[in-house]
């Protein structure tokens, strides 16, 4: 039976369910089962991969499945993965533990208690609870069960965090943040372990993975997107046959049970018993088939946003499609792949060159203990230099943007480390704020070199006002105890042309006497892909920045997908190597200005 078939069955079935329950309740129900989220806990496949839209509900479907996977192999153990140990740490693992806590429905009741359903980060586990089959590696950072199980932290950028370890299931949050090479020979080889009890279930060694599209245009990795091939959809049809006949057959059987309990007629008791006995022989028959067909089966389930348009309203499309950039709401809603800008203003820019993922030290972070809020500073950052100062570069404005770097002479390296940015009516108190919060602490040296526009294309009043900007920075930093080498005091126009052609020379990395930019792609994400949506403006012989992308672009979404913080960094990099140049391009600079020769 196709699958388009049985969910129209699958909806009648729910409505005669639904007849009994109040107007409210059966509102709740159909909301919070959408079309995907109904196919995917249908098939229910061994592997399930889900590429979903922003909002589709993909969290209340991983919810479940994470549940799932945990009560159907009691004392096992099962991996929790991201690209980074840290995001798993500040953002993925609290997020799902507050959606399980959370109560729900018509009770008010969470998913699971806190303490009696399962416990985070507990060394010693209540009384009531079942042993692990192994001992658990680092409780600071598990999640545990009632029945057992357990859930162990890794993440592709920190291979000690798998080492060892043997698995029933992999769990990956946001798949195309990682590297798929990386995740295919780190975290899934590790998918060998579990008891001979546990490797009946159809979720042994299986592979549960969420993301929205990947833009491949902004260097996320689509390795993911390969499973979608592998899928066998008359398999997947066969499955949601079976299941249908199976769930009608069980929810007769529970339907007959109570109607049975209410009877007062020896007559009807005998026929409603023999009723029940015909439709548990259906499902003792296909339930073992059922689970054979799960087990080989892989779903690449595919859907957009509009999925959940019954919950979300035409007020949040109408919304999104006002903020976001065309390409922007064609990804991330309408989960469209885009195509890649071909003409970038950092010709020779290469993610997999110019940026770095081995940003921490991990010392420190094993030892923080989930059940407590982690916040992340400069002392965990692996290449932060507390005696060196720090290189800023500031593109000011409504939307503020500043990038911090460091210099390796040793290495002959340029190291971005973090960036920063906040709109009106945020400004630089705010600014300066964060970053003193993020260095401040641990930086000895207190030094800050200053970079900001000195752009061409600038009228007194804007130039004037980039100037005030700057010294208001400059001001905010001094408060906060940094001593500020303003780099742009009397520093001549600069113009597109030179910032181009200094940026081709560096990226190239083909002089020795230039260094290595390294952008620190974990700590940077809205850089490196703002970078990979900055193109060239070419016209009337002139070469320039496209920057449309800041007037069209809402403010709350500018960072990753405007010119902000390329700027920052542009500013930067010519304040700071713009002395590399040969001294007769100089002097041609100084004759033609922007206009290409």
């Amino acid at each position: 039976m196709p699958i388009s078939l049985m969910l129209k069955l699958w909806k009648k079935m729910n409505e005669e369910k639904l007849i009994e329950q109040s107007a409210k309740q059966k509102k709740f129900d159909e909301i919070y089962n959408n079309k995907m989220q109904l196919k995917a806990s249908i098939i229910d496949a061994k592997i399930m991969i889900v590429e979903a839209g922003r909002a589709a509900g993909k969290t209340v479907w991983f919810a479940r499945r994470f549940m799932d996977v945990g009560y159907a192999m009691p004392g096992e153990l099962s991996f929790f993965g991201h690209k980074t140990y840290i995001a798993l740490l500040t953002n993925v693992v609290p997020s799902l533990i507050n959606y399980l806590k959370t109560p729900q429905g018509e009770n008010q009741r969470p998913l699971l208690r806190d303490g009696v359903d399962f416990v985070v980060g507990e060394k010693d586990l209540p009384k009531h609870f079942q042993k692990p089959r192994y001992p658990i590696e680092n409780p600071n950072h598990s999640i545990v069960l009632a029945n057992g199980h357990h859930y162990r932290l890794v993440s592709s950028d920190q291979p000690d965090s798998v080492a060892g370890a043997s698995g029933v299931h992999a769990f990956i949050e946001e798949m195309k943040h990682s590297k798929g090479d990386k995740v295919k020979t780190r975290i899934f080889p590790a998918l060998r372990g579990g008891s001979p009890a546990v490797r009946r279930s159809h979720y042994w060694q299986g592979i549960t993975g969420v993301s929205d599209t990947a833009r491949v245009d902004l260097g996320e990795d689509d390795w993911f997107m390969n499973y979608e091939k592998q899928v066998n959809k008359t398999l997947i049809n066969d499955i949601a046959t079976v299941y249908f006949h199976m769930n009608e057959a069980q929810y007769r059987i529970e339907y007959y049970r109570k109607k049975m309990a209410a009877s007062k007629d020896p007559k009807e008791v005998v026929d409603l018993q023999k009723k029940i006995m015909q439709r548990q022989g259906i499902v003792d028959r296909w339930a073992p088939l059922l689970t054979t067909m799960r087990k080989a089966a892989i779903y690449y389930l595919k859907a957009s946003t509009f999925v959940n348009k019954d919950m979300l309203g035409f007020e949040y499309f109408k919304t999104q499609f006002e903020s976001l950039e065309e390409e922007e709401f064609l990804t991330a809603i309408a989960n469209i792949r885009p195509k890649k800008v071909a003409d970038l203003f950092f010709s020779g820019y290469e993610n997999s060159k110019h940026t770095y993922e081995d940003s921490y030290k991990f010392k420190s972070i094993y030892q923080f203990n989930l059940k407590d809020t982690f916040r992340l500073t400069a002392d965990e950052l692996k290449y932060f230099d507390p005696d060196k100062p720090l290189i800023i570069g500031y593109d000011p404005g409504h939307f503020s943007s500043i990038v911090v770097a460091q210099e390796d002479k040793k290495q002959n390296v340029m190291r971005i480390l973090k960036e920063f940015f906040c709109w009106i009516p945020r400004q630089q108190g705010e600014l300066a704020t964060m970053i003193y919060e993020f260095f401040g602490p641990y930086h000895k040296s207190k030094k800050i070199i200053f970079y900001y526009d000195r752009a061409a294309n600038k009228s007194r009043s804007e130039h004037d006002k980039i100037v005030t900007d700057a010294r208001l920075m400059q001001t905010e930093f001094k408060r906060h105890g940094f001593s500020v080498e303003m780099k742009n005091e009397k520093q001549r126009t600069i113009f597109y042309y030179e910032h181009f052609k200094l940026l081709q020379m560096l990226l190239s990395e083909s002089l020795k006497s230039f260094p290595r930019l390294r952008i620190d792609e974990n700590e940077c994400p809205n850089l490196v892909s703002a970078i990979n949506l900055s193109p060239v403006d070419r016209r009337d012989g002139k070469i320039a920045l496209d920057k449309t992308s800041e007037k069209k672009v809402a403010f709350q979404h500018q960072a990753g997908l405007s010119t902000q913080l390329p700027s920052a960094l542009m500013y930067l990099i010519f304040g700071h190597y713009s002395n590399l140049l040969p001294s007769d391009m100089k002097r041609s600079f100084d004759l033609i200005g922007h206009v290409v020769k």
